[in-house]
């Protein structure tokens, strides 16, 4: 471990850094506390216990921003919630961290080197934000829609999950919202917002979502061999329907048989000749109401290509807006590392590449030291204010 003051590698026992004098102790328990619960989430993403796991991992970089580790797996969780921009973010830090050896390169060059499906998560994250519009603005059916689609192209984006189904249970389809959510506890078993929903829907239906899948057989009494009891399944619950009588006398079959022919002449009658003529008066209807259809399906159709062309110019809008966070945190991690070396001038000229606007609220405070620092100080030896302030 190196003291955090000067970066003078201390030795295991020791309190204080013998080059500074500053006390270690403390450090040395932070990062402890760091791996701790890097190994907790750990735990839980293995599990798919995904919102525990973003929450231990949270935990472990305020302990220690260095864990790169800690990050790493921050960033494969949020890539494995549908949130690509934030496992981006997280990706990037590492790598400006620890450029080399770092698997963070590696999950970088394997995302952009995949334009396309970048540009379609992109999308379909800019596609639910409008699907949220749709729902404030009350067309509620729209926005249905739009998030059947958006599950469509990323089966991964929880949030999706979350608002299609609260959807649905406004409209009392409490079975598609059943389904929607056990499809959103397939990637995080555990998300709080998916159980209090899937309680919801049991409150509304009386009935307890089975999450098993498992099915049961009921054998006749005494449990050996014989008739299997018919079940059907409702819910969590299993209706046992009573054993079917069959008649085996042949004077039962004959009676039967005339009973079965009488009804079908009386079926033949009073049901098939009415339901020909029906068929006649619904054929000319069908051809009406097909014809006063056409102008509303051109209409909606109009509809769906505006909403495409402004669904693309959002997300091309988006894509440039996170190029340029990318590409604004990695000159100011640049001259952050130049400043360190003592090179204030490469640093200076890293930070004129730097659009503070394009800064998150802590990295823009590492902007502001170490443009204080290369500006308003002549490059001081051993200075690390920038890294205080990180």
């Amino acid at each position: 471990m190196n003291c955090m003051n000067c970066q003078t590698p201390v030795t295991k026992g020791t309190e204080y850094c013998p080059k500074c004098g500053f006390h270690v102790l403390s450090q040395r328990k932070a990062v402890y506390l760091s791996k701790l619960y890097y190994n907790q989430g750990l735990e839980k993403a293995s599990v798919r216990d995904l919102s525990g796991a973003i929450t231990c991992l949270k935990q472990s970089l305020k302990f220690s921003k260095l864990n790169i580790q800690a990050r790493n797996l921050l960033g494969l969780v949020y890539f494995e919630t549908g949130e690509v921009v934030a496992a981006l973010c997280e990706w990037v830090i590492s790598k400006n961290l620890m450029p080399h050896d770092n698997l963070a390169t590696t999950y970088i060059e394997k995302l952009q080197s995949n334009p396309s499906k970048l540009e379609m998560i992109n999308r379909t994250v800019n596609k639910y934000n409008v699907a949220l519009a749709y729902c404030q603005q009350g067309n509620e059916d729209m926005a249905a829609i739009l998030l059947k689609k958006i599950l469509t192209q990323n089966p991964k984006l929880i949030k999706g999950y979350h608002l299609l189904a609260l959807l649905q249970i406004r409209e009392e389809s409490y079975a598609k919202a059943r389904r929607t959510l056990k499809k959103a506890l397939k990637i995080d078993k555990t998300n709080t917002t998916t159980l209090r929903f899937l309680r919801e829907v049991d409150e509304q239906t009386g009935m307890t979502t089975d999450l098993s899948g498992k099915t049961r057989k009921v054998r006749g009494a005494g449990g050996e061999e014989g008739e299997h009891k018919r079940m059907v399944k409702s819910g969590n619950d299993f209706i046992i329907l009573p054993p079917v009588f069959r008649e085996s006398s042949t004077v039962g079959f004959c009676i039967n048989l005339g009973l079965g022919v009488l009804i079908g002449a009386a079926a033949l009658w009073f049901l098939v000749v009415p339901a020909k003529t029906q068929q006649a008066y619904d054929a000319v209807n069908q051809q009406i109401l097909n014809s006063e259809g056409v102008l509303g399906e051109q209409k909606e159709r109009e509809a769906m290509e505006e909403e495409h062309a402004q669904a693309i110019s959002a997300v091309e809008s988006q894509l440039t807006q996170a190029n340029a966070r990318i590409a604004s945190t990695e000159k100011l991690m640049q001259a952050y590392r130049a400043m360190n070396n003592g090179d204030y001038n490469q640093a200076s000229e890293y930070l004129r590449e730097v659009r503070e606007t394009d800064l998150s609220d802590a990295n823009k405070l590492v902007y502001q030291t170490v443009n204080s620092a290369v500006n308003g100080v002549t490059a001081p030896a051993g200075d690390t204010g920038a890294e205080d302030g990180e």
